[in-house]
């Protein structure tokens, strides 16, 4: 029997991705290393229909994540979420599209840029596409939201997606997106470069794959090091035979090759008498 919470659906020719994944994370300046971070993501959908016709008004999104932490580790796992939502309205030509619920912060700092935020965002644009037609909603930006430093990366973060501002002082500190429908929005998919998602099944099973390997390893390893203790401790408590017998193994292809090289001349001479 399959498991829900880890398998696609399909709604239409639109694929739902599973409810529960895990995002493995690599460095954006080393796509091919090994992981910096690995995150829970979650997935929570839900559709309002209107009792009397049958149509959707209202439906929403949450992606929330959280990091995966090794156990006793020193960092504390952190977590947040992504949210966004739809409206029909009341009258035709007003359905309309949140992708933003207030402004977009992603922790922990040190994974920022990381290109995380990207990936949550693009699915919520993705989510989004299912009413092309709906207006989105403005999203404003705040000098608070941004410091010096990070405010381009800010901007730049939202206007990848399609979106495009009226900034309301030259730094470009604060403005409002103006108005689009969500036809309009890009999907953006430059995450694909440094992160995977993973079905978690088959991420614990790659897991235990790994340890079990690890297990036999060190199995293979200790057998070693039991062998070379126990001869350090014969050298130790019997060093002439030891020695000896080292000394042995050491000469015996020479003096099995002597001994043949004997044999042989030894037939050679017998033949020679003979004639």
């Amino acid at each position: 029997m399959a498991l829900p919470a880890f398998d696609d659906a399909w709604r239409g020719k639109q694929r739902i991705k599973p409810p529960v994944c895990v995002l493995e994370v690599r460095d954006r300046a080393k796509p091919d290393g090994e992981p910096i971070a690995r995150l829970f993501v979650h997935r929570e959908e839900s559709y309002r229909l209107d009792d009397r016709d049958g149509q959707m008004y209202e439906a929403s999104i949450r992606l929330s994540y959280q990091t995966i932490e090794p156990k006793h580790s020193l960092r504390s796992r952190v977590s947040g979420d992504f949210k966004a939502s739809y409206s029909r309205g009341f009258r035709e030509g007003e359905a309309s599209v949140s992708l933003v619920d207030g402004a977009l912060f992603f922790d922990p700092i040190e994974l920022r840029g990381q290109r995380i935020g990207t990936y949550l965002m693009n699915e919520i644009v993705i989510w989004a596409q299912q009413w092309p037609e709906a207006r989105v909603r403005s999203i404003k930006l705040l000098s608070g939201q941004a410091q010096e430093d990070n405010r381009a990366r800010r901007n730049r973060f939202y206007e990848r997606f399609g979106l495009t501002f009226a900034y309301s002082d030259p730094e470009h500190e604060e403005g409002v997106s103006k108005p689009m429908p969500v036809k309009e929005l890009t999907p953006v998919t430059s995450w694909e470069a440094n992160i995977r998602e993973r079905d978690p099944r088959e991420y614990l099973a790659e897991l235990l794959h790994e340890r079990e390997h690890m297990v036999m390893e060190a199995s293979r390893r200790d057998t070693v090091i039991k062998n070379l203790s126990a001869r350090l401790d014969e050298a130790s408590n019997h060093p002439v035979r030891w020695a000896a017998r080292r000394l042995w193994w050491r000469l015996q292809p020479i003096l099995l090759q002597g001994a043949m090289l004997l044999a042989v001349g030894a037939l050679v001479w017998v033949g020679l008498r003979s004639r």
